[in-house]
């Protein structure tokens, strides 16, 4: 398989998208550029290609944006996932050589998973599957299951108050769950990329920790010297309350499903524990647990 050098990102100014531009962009084997909707405000490196594209991604602009392009990586929100499918359509007639659908969290492959929060899991599963249906033009995919992003997870949603030192543990916390931090995701795609052979087609796996939230709670305790405040929630309490708030269209509920499907085993938030993960052959570090958390502290 011919090499990749010429990248486009999608979704640049996102969570993700920052730390996979970086990495590209540190590495001169790669020339990346951005693709943008015009309404966007969001500012990037001034050095760096930026497609400017209306907001409805309308075909003859993406051709424009993607001419040249080997490769296109999608950091597109959530809930604009249904939007990739006219993305990959422009890529293949562009000859674009791969596509990275934003798949990047929990493993949508789980029906469990599925069942209980479509609205966030169906609209990137559908993108792959659209992506294998276009396999026979030339097309290329790789699709990335990370695991919730670990800064993210610490400071928003998995149960823990830096500032207050509290924490919300779902049933006793020691249900696992697989996660990655956003650098090792960047340098995930980018070293993906260095090797088209072995990651086209199918499915990679990687993680930074697989851990509990009990494991996590241990090490701020310890950074922190400081005893702290737990309590403890029944995950199916908590899996009704963001089911019933999805049914009155209070999408604030996916929150709690999204917990849920982290901490409860049997929901794949623990995909490193039944599927082979690619870090190794991806050169991705080797990180500890305590100095990544000192490191979300000091910020």
């Amino acid at each position: 398989m011919s090499s990749i050098k010429n990248v486009v990102v999608i979704g640049a100014g996102g969570h993700l998208g920052p730390s996979i531009l970086a990495a590209f962009d540190s590495d001169p084997n790669f020339t990346v550029s951005i693709l943008s909707r015009k309404s966007s405000t969001q500012t990037f490196p001034a050095h760096i290609t930026v497609h400017r594209v209306s907001d409805d991604y309308p075909e003859a602009e993406l051709l424009e944006a993607f001419r040249g392009q080997d490769a296109v990586v999608s950091t597109i929100a959530t809930a604009s996932a249904g939007q990739q499918h006219a993305i990959i359509d422009a890529a293949v007639k562009a000859g674009v050589k791969r596509f990275v659908p934003s798949e990047f969290g929990s493993d949508t492959r789980n029906d469990k998973a599925m069942a209980l929060l479509p609205q966030y899991f169906k609209g990137k599963a559908d993108a792959v599957d659209y992506l294998k249906s276009k396999e026979n033009t030339g097309l290329t995919w790789t699709a990335f299951v990370t695991g919730c992003f670990f800064e993210l997870a610490v400071q928003a949603f998995m149960g823990f108050d830096l500032q207050a030192h509290r924490a919300l543990l779902f049933n006793k916390g020691t249900d696992t769950w697989s996660t990655t931090t956003l650098p090792s995701i960047g340098l995930a795609v980018r070293n993906a990329m260095l090797l088209p052979a072995e990651t086209a087609n199918k499915y990679i796996f990687i993680d930074s920790f697989t851990v509990s939230q009990a494991q996590i709670l241990a090490s701020l305790e310890k950074l922190t010297a400081t005893k702290w405040e737990v309590n403890y929630v029944d995950a199916e309490k908590q899996k009704k309350h963001g089911l019933e708030k999805m049914s009155q269209g209070d999408f604030s509920g996916a929150m709690s499903l999204i917990q849920y499907i982290n901490g409860v085993h049997g929901h794949g938030g623990n995909y490193a524990e039944y599927e082979k993960t690619q870090n190794g052959l991806l050169s991705l570090p080797k990180e500890n647990l305590d100095e990544v958390l000192a490191g979300i502290l000091e910020n």
